[in-house]
């Protein structure tokens, strides 16, 4: 019997209800007002259920390998990670948790890129869907490696994008693995139930950037004309 056996009942219940919470905290996160109390709120329930729920995913691996889940969770954890530091991000002074989130970063690359070199010998499709995350995972390694060699100037111009960026991608993966689990259970074609939520992810980006952009146009117009008016 596996050592993990005892515990997974408990870690399957607090996976689930942790899930749960966290993508509602994610949806009233994307529909209130940004920057407000209850927005910082909501995503921080979200990052840490997320983070949580991730971590439980991984421990069911001890009962049940399960490569994708692994890779799933440390992109969902260095994603979040990558968007609070964002944040916080005021010098260009390199800190130990970028490198930590960029390292994790790294190794849902190396990971995924094993899966498709195991997979691709097996026949068949099933080297794409890794090969697509790890396309995904290289593509954010690379903005982490830019940004963690940043000055500051360069670092407050793109870290609310930055943050929207990864807090959206963090969500759309903690979307995406109930939707391929349950696919067959909810008619979904495989297919779709794996690709759709990464294609529906820059679609959000791009609607919330827009309303970044013409909020903080609209502030800086603002600002012009008290400031003529004064």
């Amino acid at each position: 019997m596996n050592i993990w056996d005892p515990f997974h009942p408990f870690a399957y219940f607090l996976h689930t209800t942790l899930g749960v919470a966290g993508v509602l905290g994610a949806i009233l996160a994307l529909s209130m007002t940004k920057g407000s109390g209850r927005h910082i709120l909501a995503g921080r329930t979200f990052a840490v259920a997320a983070a949580v729920a991730a971590g439980t995913a991984i421990a069911f691996s001890f009962t049940a390998f399960a490569p994708m889940a692994i890779a799933s969770s440390v992109l969902t954890v260095s994603s979040i990670g990558s968007a609070f530091l964002a944040l916080r991000s005021k010098s260009p002074r390199v800190t130990a948790s970028e490198v930590l989130t960029a390292s994790l970063m790294a190794f849902a690359v190396i990971w995924l890129l094993a899966g498709v070199a195991l997979s691709v010998p097996q026949g068949g499709l099933l080297w794409i869907p890794p090969l697509v995350l790890a396309g995904f995972a290289a593509a954010f390694l690379f903005n982490d490696i830019r940004f963690i060699r940043l000055d500051d100037i360069g670092r407050k111009a793109i870290r609310l994008q930055r943050h929207l960026s990864r807090m959206t991608f963090a969500f759309v993966v903690a979307v995406h693995a109930p939707i391929v689990v349950f696919a067959d259970d909810l008619g979904i074609h495989p297919g779709i139930a794996f690709y759709c939520p990464f294609l529906i992810w820059p679609a959000i980006v791009l609607y919330f950037r827009t309303r970044l952009h013409r909020g903080l146009y609209n502030s800086i117009v603002m600002n012009r004309v008290n400031g003529s008016s004064g």
